[in-house]
Formats: structure tokens, sequence, C-alpha cells
């Protein structure tokens, strides 16, 4: 949908809605045009990372015994 940026003020609402939809709103004025569509935020970071990060050991338990543990300064 193609609009100037005096309709995209008036009639804000009804474009934010197109987007969320998948609509593109391309809005024109004297120096160019601008794209306005919806990004939908990750609720987690659990959700933003499933699927990408795989665990091949079991994290419940110590990977090092105390001993063995020593920090450096």
């Amino acid at each position: 949908m193609v609009t100037n940026t005096r309709n995209f003020l008036r009639r804000f609402v009804s474009f934010k809605a197109k987007a969320r939809k998948g609509e593109t709103v391309r809005v024109q004025d004297k120096e160019g045009e601008f794209l306005f569509t919806a990004a939908s935020p990750r609720q987690s970071l659990l959700g933003a990372a499933r699927g990408k990060i795989v665990f091949h050991d079991d994290l419940t338990k110590p990977t090092l015994p105390n001993e063995s543990w020593k920090p450096s300064l």
C-alpha cells in the first residue's frame, strides 16, 4: 500500500493494523520513500535460541571436581 505522510499520520492506527497483518506500507514524501512494517519481538531469550543451541552434556552436574577448579585473578 502506498500513501503520503499526511494520510499516514491521520490514519496511523489503520496502517499499524495492516502492518501487523503482514502488509508493507510505503510512505512517500518529497525526499523519498519509507517502508512501514511490523517486527515481532521475541518473548524470551530461550524462545529466541530455541532450535539453535544444542546441549551435549548434562548441565545439572558439576563439570569439574572441586579440587580441579582453581580460579586465577
